[in-house]
């Protein structure tokens, strides 16, 4: 059986379809096998304040198709403009980093598209990092 397999926590928050819920007090694992299931930790989620930079505008705009707070139907075209503007400035690093996040995206694989965009926002802080001369450590890499 294949699908989607969240190993939650307990008390940890997660939205399936719009809807909160919280694993009781014993850690659990969840499949989720129907392709049109939208899943979100809250964990992975990022705050509205936390949103300063082009990768992370991407990621929340995501983040806001799973919870259902915005319309595919024009939010698809914004996200897919913004994911061109990122190619040229990740190309020389990975020529198919970009390419892959957009093919998840066109896809609707809104969860798989997040864990991908969780490399890229690594990747962008170590480049805004360096274009600001400050060191970058693992903990102002962390997402959520």
């Amino acid at each position: 059986m294949s699908g989607l397999v969240l190993k939650i926590a307990p008390g940890e928050r997660f939205i399936v379809n719009g809807a909160i819920l919280e694993n009781g007090d014993k850690p659990a694992r969840i499949r989720i096998t129907d392709s049109d299931v939208r899943v979100l930790r809250c964990r992975d989620a990022l705050r509205p304040e936390e949103v300063n930079t082009p990768c992370k505008q991407v990621y929340y705009a995501v983040q806001l198709l799973i919870t259902g707070d915005l319309e595919e139907f024009g939010t698809l075209p914004a996200i897919d403009d913004e994911c061109a503007k990122l190619l040229d400035v990740f190309k020389a690093i990975d020529p198919e980093l970009i390419p892959t996040l957009r093919s998840m995206i066109s896809r609707g694989n809104y969860y798989s598209a997040l864990c991908h965009l969780r490399q890229i926002l690594i990747l962008e802080n170590q480049l805004l990092a360096r274009f600001n001369k400050s060191p970058v450590t693992l903990e102002d890499a962390k997402v959520a």
